[in-house]
């Protein structure tokens, strides 16, 4: 794809206030769309004291992008000095960063800055914001860029406040710690704890690792890029770079065929990480224990070069039965078994858009005091992962249903930002008032997707984070990259309600609560409810 340019007749944004929450991968793009299709009003939120998102936030040992490089990166904007195949954190936030400061957005963000509550004024058709501070802000447009997997997840075990031992989550690493002698449990094994593991087990003297569910781990096969290769990839001429991320997207599409269940690439797969994990584990009862019950793609395919070699090591046991409680000094599996530790680390994954005290991590309330959590609660759907009935002129990146899962998911970042600013634009050069995603056209497209999610790997007879209590998959888009975009390419203004400021029609319709179209004609009367 070609570097994003303003456009040739750029629209007249005056007045146009865009906030932006969150300042990480998607937060960032979402900033160089705006700054490229003209607007000049808009503030970014970010809570951190630096841009990056997850990837300034986690700092423990071990942990890489389990995407290639060349893929985890805008496709207007290249690193081809990247040092890995699969750069570790350090570099990722580095290259965000650089991203923020070429593109002129640091005088954009207010940093250390929370967005408690956002509620939407229908007078004006703007968002009033209260910060954390206690300062308030209004703007017209309102965007969620604060991704899914926000606040680190502990789980309530009995006896854990009674520990003497230090304890802490992954996702709140603590580089000051000695493990020289220490004896030290290791609680989950999925995304972080592969990673996670093999850096203890270098340090401690023991280590117990505590897996309630075995996942399928694939080699990683992280090389270093050299001088030379980086040379070629910088240099245009050669056209390496581009070659390199084709190649690199066709081995992802093999990941998409075993998300769709392909019997071929889902042996593949299992053949791959069982022969990756028989080349470290050669007794049959860990084997047996670190095999799962579920097919590939049911939950999230994992990635390591030395996970389980770790688990071979002769001071390493595996524990097969998860924590089921701790005392003072020790932590006890579900089978009853004490074991005697100093340090109990958690890698447990993450709340899903909440605060560790358990509220929300912004209070949204739209149209006719319909909350946010509320509204999701008892419809938990959006419109492509960018809208959501009952809430105008807000939108989401990456929202539900909306990332893509067998590739980065700055792909489909990259199309909803494009989309958002499609809508921005309408906004000012119609000088509407309000734009909200009609409800029929939401339940006409989840009740079309929601099928399809059903035949895939994700609907599988698996635990995940992917799914609601029903059953319906809530995490991801059913498709690629390519078939996302001409979809997107074919949506306009007339899947929403609108609000016109100034027109005749909507000042007399406004006493009744109907909303006319783009071009006037009727749409649903009333606002869009959930309720």
């Amino acid at each position: 794809m070609a570097e994003a340019r303003p456009q040739a007749n750029p629209t007249n944004f005056e007045g146009m206030s865009v906030g932006v929450v969150g300042a990480g991968l998607t937060g960032v793009l979402m900033g160089i769309r705006l700054k490229l299709a003209g607007v000049r009003d808009f503030v970014i939120y970010e809570q951190a004291a630096d841009v990056g998102g997850t990837w300034l936030r986690n700092t423990y040992p071990g942990l890489h992008c389990d995407v290639p490089s060349h893929l985890y990166c805008y496709t207007f904007e290249p690193n081809p000095h990247w040092s890995l195949v699969f750069s570790g954190q350090a570099e990722i936030r580095d290259y965000f960063r650089k991203c923020a400061e070429k593109y002129g957005l640091i005088d954009h963000i207010q940093f250390n800055t929370r967005v408690e509550t956002a509620a939407f004024d229908e007078a004006s058709g703007a968002w009033d914001l209260t910060l954390g501070d206690g300062s308030e802000a209004r703007h017209r447009v309102l965007i969620s860029a604060t991704g899914g997997l926000t606040e680190p997840h502990i789980p309530n075990i009995p006896g854990l406040a009674a520990f003497r031992g230090e304890q802490w989550h992954s996702g709140h690493w603590r580089h000051d710690y000695d493990f020289t002698n220490k004896r030290v449990a290791v609680v989950g094994s999925a995304a972080s704890a592969v990673q996670v593991v093999p850096e203890v087990v270098r340090r401690a003297r023991e280590v117990y690792v505590f897996q309630r569910t075995p996942n399928w781990v694939m080699p990683r096969r992280n090389v270093a890029y050299d001088a030379a290769t980086q040379a070629a990839f910088a240099d245009p001429a050669t056209k390496s770079a581009a070659s390199h991320r084709r190649m690199l997207y066709r081995n992802a599409l093999m990941t998409y065929q075993v998300f769709r269940r392909s019997p071929r690439a889902v042996g593949r797969l299992r053949r791959m990480a069982l022969d990756h994990m028989r080349t470290h584990i050669s007794d049959p009862e860990m084997q047996a224990a670190l095999t799962p019950s579920y097919d590939p793609g049911c939950k999230r395919l994992l990635v390591s070069d030395d996970y389980y070699a770790a688990l071979a090591a002769d001071h390493v046991q595996l524990i097969d039965q998860g924590l089921g409680q701790v005392t003072e000094t020790a932590a006890v599996a579900s089978d009853g078994r004490v074991i005697e530790v100093d340090t109990i680390i958690f890698s447990t994954g993450y709340k899903l858009g909440g605060r560790a005290d358990g509220r929300p991590a912004m209070h949204i309330t739209g149209r006719d005091g319909l909350t946010l959590s509320r509204a999701l609660s008892e419809q938990p759907e959006a419109y492509r992962g960018v809208a959501i009935p009952g809430f105008p002129n807000y939108f989401t990146i990456n929202g539900i249903n909306g990332p893509i899962a067998y590739t980065s998911l700055i792909g489909s970042a990259e199309v909803h930002a494009d989309y958002i600013v499609k809508r921005i634009r309408d906004i000012a050069e119609l000088d509407l008032r309000s734009v909200e995603i009609r409800l029929d056209v939401t339940r006409r497209y989840n009740d079309r997707i929601q099928p399809e999610l059903q035949t895939m790997s994700w609907a599988g007879a698996c635990q995940s984070f992917y799914k609601d209590d029903t059953g319906r998959i809530l995490s991801f888009y059913p498709g690629t990259v390519g078939r996302m975009r001409r979809e997107f390419r074919r949506l306009t203004l007339d899947d929403y309600l609108v609000d016109r400021r100034h027109s005749p029609e909507v000042a007399s319709s406004a006493e009744t609560g109907a909303c006319l179209s783009v071009n006037d004609g009727p749409l649903p009367r009333g606002p869009s409810r959930l309720i």
